[in-house]
């Protein structure tokens, strides 16, 4: 019984080292990009920056609630787990993914409706990387999510077993800790 409790923990801390090497990477590239971004829009470019639109801005307000609104029933679930309430952990997750959906929709919608184009120089390719990479993303954690969604239905996770929806929910938390500085600096700033 103590080999299984030692094996579980190392499980934990490789799970734990590996998800930080990751997020740090991406960590690192999205910081890169949005200093791309604030040099072309500051003047490194030959396209003249305009704010965005009111309507825009309010449009991205939404959407950030949206996603903050979903981290609130990730980390819901994740308690519930913990507490060994499976019920709870579908329920939350479900939620999750339902308000992830809302917000790749939202996302769409301002791609459709930015002030510029991919094609606008290195500005309107930095912008659209930024807000594409975002999306991709919220994408990958959605399908995560939507993995443990799976697992949690067939009976997979307890209170003693549930590293993947740990890790599923640390990796929704970056997504959303990155849409904070990328709504700053895109629409506010």
């Amino acid at each position: 019984m103590k080999t299984a409790g030692f094996a579980q923990s190392n499980h934990i801390r490789v799970m734990q080292s590996t998800l930080f090497l990751v997020l740090g990477a991406e960590t690192v590239l999205f910081g890169t990009l949005v200093m791309s971004y604030l040099f072309f829009r500051n003047g490194g470019s030959d396209v003249p920056f305009s704010h965005p639109k009111p309507f825009d801005i309010m449009i991205a307000s939404l959407n950030t609630l949206i996603l903050l609104a979903s981290v609130v029933f990730a980390q819901r679930g994740e308690h519930a787990i913990a507490e060994d309430h499976i019920d709870r952990l579908k329920w939350n997750l479900l939620l999750t993914l339902s308000f992830g959906a809302i917000f790749v929709i939202g996302q769409i919608f301002e791609f459709n409706h930015a002030g510029m184009r991919v094609n606008d120089a290195a500005f309107g390719g930095i912008f659209f990387a930024l807000i594409g990479f975002h999306a991709f993303h919220v994408i990958v954690g959605m399908t995560v999510l939507a993995l443990n969604f799976a697992r949690a239905r067939i009976g997979d996770f307890s209170a003693e077993r549930h590293v993947a929806v740990t890790a599923g929910t640390w990796f929704w938390y970056f997504v959303a800790a990155v849409w904070v500085i990328l709504f700053t600096v895109l629409y506010l700033v």
